[in-house]
């Protein structure tokens, strides 16, 4: 039955579980091997990707950069500031005749009607600095000398054609 080699089964056993081990690492071993050989040096294609795609995508992505460009400098953005304060009054009529002046007098210059109760407040500009505040008070004293000073604000900026959209 068995051959005088292998004194038992379980000698048996072991060799023949050697024997599998060793022929799965040799098939192993050629699978790996023949993988390899079906990407040989002169496949120009290693180490690159190679995209097609309908060129009227980038027309989509261009005219949605475009949108978002327009969109962005259509909206109003705020950062702190200063405003001109030029009249600080209970009466609404008073505070809406001053309004109406500053209107016709600077019309490239946005002005404010501000309610805190019991007061309505007239302010004009939206000024970075305070510089540019003191230079547009000089201009609102020619008309109202009295009770013009700046105050801090959250002013509305509408951005340039020059910034970028941050994508």
């Amino acid at each position: 039955m068995l051959s005088n080699r292998y004194k038992n089964w379980h000698e048996f056993d072991i060799i023949v579980s050697d024997m599998k081990r060793l022929t799965i690492s040799i098939l192993s071993i050629l699978g790996f091997a023949y993988v390899q050989a079906q990407t040989g040096p002169g496949d120009s294609t290693k180490n690159s990707v190679i995209v097609h795609k309908d060129p009227r995508v980038d027309l989509l992505v261009n005219k949605e950069n475009e949108i978002n460009q327009e969109v962005y400098l259509s909206t109003k953005h705020t950062l702190q500031g200063f405003r001109v304060q030029v009249t600080n009054t209970n009466d609404r009529s008073k505070a809406l005749a001053v309004k109406t002046k500053l209107l016709q007098e600077f019309p490239d210059e946005s002005t404010y009607l501000i309610y805190q109760s019991p007061y309505f407040k007239i302010q004009i500009g939206n000024c970075k600095t305070h510089k540019d505040a003191e230079d547009l008070k000089k201009l609102v004293n020619k008309f109202y000398p009295a009770d013009v000073f700046i105050v801090p604000a959250v002013i509305e900026i509408k951005p340039g054609k020059d910034d970028e959209v941050s994508q």
